[in-house]
């Protein structure tokens, strides 16, 4: 094979598709890595997914211009993971397309510089003997766990739902309403009392209405006619003084 030959890029496109838009953070990425040949015949080495988080930013630098140093910002680029997973050896391709399935992993990171940006990248290569590799490149998204919108189980929830004055609460529907006189009172239930757990109703209390208390009677005090202290009434004795009564 002569030397420009090894320069010409094959009749060939690779490309990789991902089994959902967005994926959580910590979980693995699932696709594949598809080809498309019109070469004929192509003797591949490997095919292989390339992992790389890239961090995007500006740097400040000093440039000489015109003779005099000024300073400027520059775009720069920092690879902060990398990783390469095979996920097929040596095979030969002909006209046609075909998928390889793969599943990685790529840590979640934040930038380490002021105004810095992540990209998540992954690029599908088939790394062909004596000529240049034939890529596709793609970025990932990722979603902060917890974060998805489950669309299904809410339109599930949704068509569960009943509206009207028959229903309550998540559409539940409401008990029957009760005679007059007998109101709701507290967490129990519609038209019963609340009493504490363990409470009995007093005997004489009416259905559907607190349980009545037995009366009570504050008892009775007099003061002595000497010290004016108080006493309680019919003693014969102050307890204060001591003087008859």
């Amino acid at each position: 094979m002569s030397f420009l030959k090894r320069l010409v890029p094959m009749k060939a496109k690779v490309w990789i598709t991902l089994d959902k838009p967005t994926f959580m953070e910590g979980e693995a990425i699932t696709g594949k890595v598809n080809i498309d040949s019109k070469e004929g015949y192509i003797p591949a080495e490997e095919v292989r997914v390339e992992a790389r988080v890239y961090e995007h930013y500006q740097e400040n630098v000093q440039v000489v211009i015109n003779n005099q140093r000024i300073n400027q910002m520059e775009p720069k680029k920092n690879t902060l993971f990398s990783d390469n997973v095979r996920i097929s050896g040596p095979t030969d391709f002909g006209n046609g397309e075909r998928s390889f399935p793969f599943s990685v992993g790529m840590p979640s990171s934040k930038a380490t510089h002021y105004g810095g940006t992540i990209q998540n990248s992954l690029k599908g290569v088939v790394q062909v003997k004596g000529r240049p590799d034939i890529t596709g490149e793609t970025s990932i998204g990722f979603s902060p766990p917890g974060s998805q919108y489950m669309q299904a189980p809410q339109q599930q929830y949704m068509q569960q739902q009943a509206y009207g004055p028959q229903y309550g609460q998540y559409g539940q529907p409401m008990p029957p309403p009760q005679p007059y006189g007998q109101q709701p009172y507290g967490p129990q239930g519609y038209g019963q009392p609340y009493m504490p757990p363990g409470s009995m109703p007093m005997p004489g209390s009416a259905p559907g209405y607190p349980p009545q208390m037995p009366p009570q009677h504050a008892a009775s005090n007099s003061r002595c006619k000497y010290c004016q202290g108080l006493m309680q009434a019919g003693s014969s004795k102050c307890p204060t003084c001591g003087a008859p009564q």
